[in-house]
């Protein structure tokens, strides 16, 4: 196997640890499928729970709000402690805490389960899996590892969602009961993200991860000093923008294009097939164009895709130019949310504080879960249909590209310090070293 892996390009350090990253990429997915699936079924979510977008949107801050007291200590965490132990807490967490949305929970309830999935999602798992993927893998091999990364994290979200759609349909039945079909659909959610949660404990090996050193407070203090940590945590912020206001493009096909519900939510959930062409495809021009370049290409692209949405008719013969411009974007998007961790390696902040990097930068850039889905959420019910949708995606484009001129900051910043990548072939030499 390692033979194939090398014959399409992945150094002697990755093409090893291949398995490992996918692993965790599943795993990364998974975990994500509980805290987010009511975007997937927004109609049927607010129908069921008496919801208004507002409050739609609040879930989504309250995860950002947890998320961000969570990322910057879950960080030191992730360079401390054992990556099998976070990663398996974490999942199964967040699978007992799906089991208890099964209960007849008010909103207020409500709020308490996201308060609870901020922390068992977003504490030390994801600083935890952005350091484990960067050392796994090697300095030649960033793009191509993020990329994969990226690329088993699409794959893991379709085949979850895909199979979410068909809990829903059965628990639906003929009589299209929206409650049973919910409430399947948590239950698939629910055990899936328990049972790789005990997959993780028995297959990632804490003695296949190097030791970092003991990362303190102090480490904390020279990554605030690198300018690099900073523009890497903005261009993720511009990027996290989209990443949340991106749900609500299926809202639009149902209330505006006139797409069916199920419809609408095959089609998100079969957009996550195309990240297989945005991260790894992504990532191998990436490793040979330079992350900065590619990222802003991607921004530009997605901007110009979200404008042209914008300008096609409200009616149902733009079902399908929308839908095809929706897939654009989103391939382009999968390329900046897999290459954002690749400028680490980029920018030469040390692999030793990796997961305090990881959850610093987190910190910066997930700040827009706090905000993004209640601004979107009170721009829906204050203008209603059509109007309230183009000021969410009009935004969207403004932070698009404000990420695209902080990539061309990157540049001139590597530039300027002269900061060149390690190529593969350095890498491998080291690996002998």
């Amino acid at each position: 196997m390692n033979t194939i892996l090398k014959k399409i390009g992945l150094n002697e350090k990755m093409a090893r640890n291949f398995w490992g990253i996918i692993i965790i990429a599943l795993g990364g997915a998974i975990i994500y499928g509980l805290p987010y699936f009511r975007y997937d079924y927004y109609d049927a979510y607010l129908e069921v729970y008496n919801l208004t977008d507002t409050q739609m949107g609040v879930f989504g801050s309250i995860l950002g709000v947890f998320g961000m007291v969570s990322y910057l200590f879950g960080g030191i965490v992730a360079d401390r402690f054992s990556t099998r132990t976070v990663l398996t807490v974490s999942l199964i967490g967040t699978g007992l805490g799906g089991l208890v949305h099964l209960l007849p929970l008010n909103y207020t309830a409500l709020l308490c389960l996201y308060a609870f999935w901020g922390v068992s999602s977003l504490f030390a798992f994801w600083p935890c899996c952005v350091k484990a993927v960067r050392i796994l893998s090697g300095s030649g091999d960033q793009g191509k590892a993020y990329g994969f990364f990226e690329g088993g994290r699409g794959i893991g979200a379709a085949l979850m969602a895909s199979g979410a759609v068909i809990a829903f349909k059965i628990g639906a039945g003929q009589m299209e009961d929206q409650v049973a079909g919910m409430k399947a659909t948590i239950i698939f959610y629910s055990l899936l993200t328990i049972l790789m949660g005990v997959l993780t404990f028995f297959t990632v090996k804490d003695d296949k991860m190097e030791k970092s050193d003991r990362v303190t407070f102090k480490g904390i203090g020279e990554l605030l000093k690198m300018p690099a940590v900073w523009i890497i945590g903005i261009v993720t912020f511009c990027n996290y923008v989209f990443t949340q206001l991106l749900y609500y493009f299926t809202p639009y096909m149902t209330e505006i294009i006139g797409i069916t519900v199920t419809m609408a939510a095959a089609i998100a959930a079969s957009k996550r097939w195309l990240s297989l062409f945005g991260s790894i495809g992504g990532g191998y021009i990436t490793d040979k164009v330079g992350t900065g370049r590619m990222i802003f290409i991607s921004f530009i692209i997605m901007a110009a895709g979200t404008i042209a949405m914008m300008m096609l008719p409200t009616e149902a013969s733009s079902a399908i130019p929308f839908v095809v411009l929706f897939l654009i974007i989103y391939i382009f998007y999968n390329v900046n949310y897999a290459m954002t961790w690749a400028m680490m390696d980029e920018g030469a902040i040390p692999e030793r504080l990796s997961g305090s990097a990881a959850g610093l930068i987190s910190t910066i850039g997930y700040l827009p879960e706090i905000f993004c889905s209640v601004l979107a959420g009170s721009l829906l019910d204050k203008t209603p249909g059509v109007g309230g949708y183009r000021d969410v995606f009009t935004f969207m484009v403004a932070m698009l590209l404000v990420g695209a001129a902080f990539t061309v900051i990157w540049m001139v910043y590597l530039k300027k310090k002269n900061i060149k990548k390690p190529s593969a072939k350095t890498e491998a030499v080291q690996e002998t070293e």
